[in-house]
């Protein structure tokens, strides 16, 4: 909205930059899930986690895919030999980390995979931040 506000137009690239956070948030928010998937399934809660259970990692992954995918087209014309495309693909390597250690039936590592969505959030900013420096 601020970009709206700010440019007084809603440019395609801000809806597909608002759509990777959606698939960003439903990535980690499923990973949060995981952890009392039985819980929740007791008192019925509805949840990516509890849908998705038997292919959570799928979801994640395709979830994290499909971030990274718009990431890229929404920023393709700043990727190059720069600061930009270096946080880039720390991002992208910190969404990939957390695939790596999602393992199922593992509930004690889902919160500190899910914690690290602050560096990834961060590592996000700083990419945004270094288009103008």
């Amino acid at each position: 909205m601020a970009w709206t506000s700010l440019n007084g137009e809603i440019s395609s690239e801000i809806i597909l930059f608002y759509l990777s956070a959606i698939f960003w948030t439903l990535g980690y928010d499923t990973i949060y899930g995981a952890q009392d998937i039985a819980d929740d399934e007791i008192i019925g809660t509805k949840s990516t986690a509890i849908k998705f259970k038997k292919n959570i990692k799928l979801f994640v992954s395709a979830s994290y895919l499909i971030t990274t995918l718009l990431i890229l087209y929404v920023f393709k014309g700043f990727i190059g030999i720069n600061l930009f495309s270096i946080l880039l693909i720390f991002f992208i390597s910190s969404l990939i980390y957390q695939i790596t250690k999602f393992k199922r039936y593992q509930p004690k590592t889902y919160l500190n995979i899910f914690k690290f969505n602050n560096c990834t959030g961060l590592l996000l900013f700083l990419c945004i931040f270094s288009i103008n420096l």
